[in-house]
């Protein structure tokens, strides 16, 4: 057993936990008894040792600013979670966090032009952000099978690509999307061209930047008229859908490919234009009036689809979409199989673009659910291209998977709804963390009605962190709406925005934090030192006469004569929320004389 340095500090930490366990505060009273007290002081050390040995796991920056700091100076890692209690600027930092890893050469001298490089690169899919809750899970978050109708009505069961899973394709991809405008949200089709492999058809339209399909004399697929028309009406079901896919529902910026064989395909393409209906059809074959114009990327080519295609093969249907593997996928194989794609970078530098993943209270999901068996993905060392990259094969699709060095994944925490001791192991081991406390000296010289809010949010947080813990204080950025009306001179709706924040953010964090006892959010808000028209709950003392009258004889509730209070918070339209002594009286009377006189001074040297 580790025992405490200092051992004034720890039993000033420990009896304040002792005493959030109501068995203990209602049953055993003052921990006078060593032996119950040593007991209690072995379980919150060998907590403490658990939680100081998961960080040594991790090189941890204590504070955001030191972070911060160090951001300029070197890269940010790959995978790190900024935490602390709530309102410390958790949100805020992350904006700059995600902006710094995608874009560190990116310089702002504002606010508005860091968000508005952060929304730049949210609606370029580079930064993607989510949240995880109890719910959430591995189908969410990286693949799952999705129940949805296809294009004859038939239920079929689809992989649908989770958040995670879609970020890490776009970072392996995007050099081939960017280059060559593959839509984000690419469908990718499949076509014969006059049937399968090398036909007058098939080749006139790969030297012509063209896809064709027959069926001609039902004329333009976009006409008001087509379901009514005869030679139409006689088309079988696939050819219709085929027909339908093709002139309503291909794209620009989709992925198209031309089968060479029942397994391979012969071509590779990007949709170019909108659909097209040519009445002289092409040089070898006049029925095929309907067309799409394509970028052809790799022609005369001869690549085996049907391990990525999930082992099925390419049906004779004319022209529909395939589901069953990605736009990321499809430029892999091609690769692998070094197929040589016109226009493309060598395989070295294509990762130069980054991309980030935010996700949000991650300490709300159960870890091992959602990240199942890529959680050692995502260690830098496992990383593609590392001397010890690993490759799974995924359950549901039985791809082959990985995650690329060019993903940075940033985590938030919130530290009043779990402790990082009671976070998942394997998931410390894979993550810097950041602490993020509150930071007074954000409200430096913001007196509102005389109320110092650096000096008032100071002494929450000293007598929150001895009741309870330092992981429950009050982030500053919950009062930095007061400063900010403050600073634009608006010192009455700044008061009002004080009392909001009180009535709709301190009050009820406190009433979490030390679940609903009062006393201990009177110690808090100091309403033990004030009169009582200033005090913001009200107490009411039952002696036992009143309880006797209340619940007549032999209640057995004070069997000692003691008394019993019932506290109350005063009704929000109190007099005392408006009173702006009540506020000052929050903080000891010798800090509220100092910041008193140090305004009266402020003012009368603006004055001057």
């Amino acid at each position: 057993m580790k025992y405490p340095k200092d051992l004034n500090e720890y039993w000033n930490k420990l009896l304040p936990t002792l005493h959030q366990n109501r068995l203990f505060s209602d049953y055993v009273g003052l921990p006078n008894k060593p032996l119950l007290a040593l007991i209690d002081g072995i379980i919150n050390i060998d907590s403490q040792n658990t939680l100081e040995q998961g960080l040594k796991d991790k090189n941890v920056s204590y504070t955001a600013q030191e972070n911060s700091n160090m951001a300029k100076t070197t890269a940010p890692p790959l995978n790190q979670i900024l935490y602390g209690p709530p309102g410390t600027g958790k949100t805020y930092h992350t904006i700059e966090a995600a902006v710094r890893a995608a874009e560190p050469d990116f310089e702002w001298k504002s606010r508005e032009e860091l968000k508005g490089k952060y929304n730049e690169l949210v609606d370029a899919k580079r930064i993607s952000f989510v949240t995880f809750h109890q719910s959430y899970g591995y189908e969410d978050f990286v693949e799952g099978l999705r129940a949805e109708n296809d294009s004859q009505s038939n239920l079929v069961y689809s992989i649908k690509d989770g958040t995670f899973k879609s970020i890490v394709e776009d970072a392996k991809s995007k050099h081939y999307q960017k280059v060559f405008d593959v839509n984000p949200d690419a469908r990718i089709w499949k076509i014969s061209i006059d049937g399968t492999g090398k036909t007058p058809t098939s080749e006139y339209c790969l030297g012509n930047s063209l896809a064709a399909i027959g069926w001609g004399e039902a004329g333009n697929l976009l006409s008001d008229g087509l379901e009514q028309d005869t030679y139409y009406q006689t088309l079988g079901s696939q050819v219709r859908s085929s027909l339908h896919e093709f002139s309503q529902r291909a794209e620009k910026g989709d992925l198209i490919l031309c089968i060479g064989s029942q397994r391979t395909i012969q071509a590779i393409g990007v949709i170019t234009g909108d659909y097209q209906y040519e009445e002289e059809g092409t040089a070898s074959y006049q029925d095929y009036r309907n067309q799409l114009p394509v970028n052809w990327l790799a022609t005369d080519i001869d690549v085996d689809f049907h391990e990525l295609n999930g082992g099925v093969n390419f049906t004779q249907k004319t022209f529909y979409q395939l589901w069953r593997f990605s736009v990321a996928d499809v430029f892999n194989l091609l690769e692998k199989e070094n197929i040589h794609i016109k226009g493309a970078v060598p395989s070295g530098k294509k990762n130069d673009e980054k991309y980030v993943l935010i996700i949000d209270e991650i300490n709300r999901g159960n870890i091992s659910k959602i990240f199942g068996e890529l959680i050692t993905l995502i260690e830098p060392s496992k990383r593609m291209g590392q001397d010890d990259a690993i490759e799974l094969t995924l359950p549901c699709s039985g791809k082959p998977f990985s995650v690329p060095d060019n993903l940075y994944i940033i985590g938030t925490m919130n530290t009043a709804d779990r402790s990082l001791a009671m976070m998942d192991t394997a998931l410390r081991r894979r993550f810097d963390f950041v602490e993020m406390m509150p930071n007074p000296s954000k409200l430096e010289k913001a007196v509102v009605k005389g109320i110092n809010l650096k000096v008032l949010l100071e002494t929450l947080n000293k007598r929150i962190e001895i009741l309870y813990d330092r992981e429950h204080t009050l982030g500053h950025a919950l009062f930095m709406p007061v400063k900010n009306l403050m600073d634009e001179g608006k010192e009455d709706l700044a008061f009002e925005m004080l009392i909001s924040v009180f009535q709709s953010k301190v009050i009820p964090l406190l009433q979490e934090y030390f679940f609903e006892d009062w006393q201990k959010i009177r110690l808090v808000l100091g309403d033990n030192q004030r009169e009582e028209a200033q005090q913001f709950i009200q107490v009411q003392e039952w002696k036992s006469n009143s309880l006797d009258e209340l619940f007549g004889k032999e209640h057995e509730l004070a069997p000692y004569g003691e008394v019993i209070k019932q506290y109350s918070l005063k009704a929000f339209d109190d007099e005392v929320w408006k009173n702006s002594e009540a506020y000052r009286c929050i903080y000891p009377s010798s800090l509220k004389e100092a910041t008193t006189a140090e305004s009266e001074n402020e003012t009368v040297v603006e004055t001057t």
